[in-house]
């Protein structure tokens, strides 16, 4: 069920979000729930509930509101979709903008998902095609672990790289 509303949320936001629709709070929090709004209660709200997995514990549900504010206004604002000429910047702002949101985890569930169709809406705004991820059990390693390297180090090197072997699978003819 959650695969058939991210499709469905993917085509919908697509014919919604313009290429001059800022990247803001408040997109995502739209974009999460048009993913989960018909499955889950709190969709498009930040959580209510404190989650940790080993090796990674994130913000206290009374911080997500200012760590949002700070996400939106440090990040979010620092890459608008115009300014993302080449390759190398938009890569560059993927990375940042992912590995800064998944650090605060602002939803109970999807974060990742959600990230991933935001930086898609993204590339589509900058004249990119939707970002290919490898989905494979070893591409979803080197995501979380692209993830774990901002949490730990701020080193967004990984993600970017991640960013970058996505937008080339999405360019290549196969």
């Amino acid at each position: 069920m959650e695969e058939d509303a991210l499709a469905t949320a993917y085509a919908r936001l697509i014919g919604e979000v313009r290429t001059d629709t800022p990247l803001t709070c408040d997109l995502i929090r739209h974009v999460h729930e048009r993913v989960f709004g018909g499955l889950f209660e709190w969709a498009g709200r930040w959580r209510t509930v404190t989650i940790s997995k080993p090796g990674a514990i994130w913000p206290p549900p009374d911080f997500l509101d200012q760590a949002m504010r700070v996400f939106e206004r440090d990040v979010l604002r620092r890459y608008p979709a115009k300014d993302l000429t080449t390759d190398d910047e938009f890569c560059t702002a993927g990375g940042h903008i992912q590995c800064e949101f998944l650090a605060i985890h602002p939803f109970r569930e999807g974060n990742a998902r959600t990230i991933k169709l935001v930086t898609d809406l993204l590339a589509l705004q900058t004249g990119r095609p939707l970002l290919r991820y490898d989905m494979s059990h070893r591409g979803r390693k080197v995501y979380i672990d692209a993830a774990k390297a901002a949490l730990h180090r701020k080193d967004y090197q990984p993600m970017e790289a991640v960013i970058r072997q996505a937008l080339r699978r999405a360019m290549s003819p196969s």
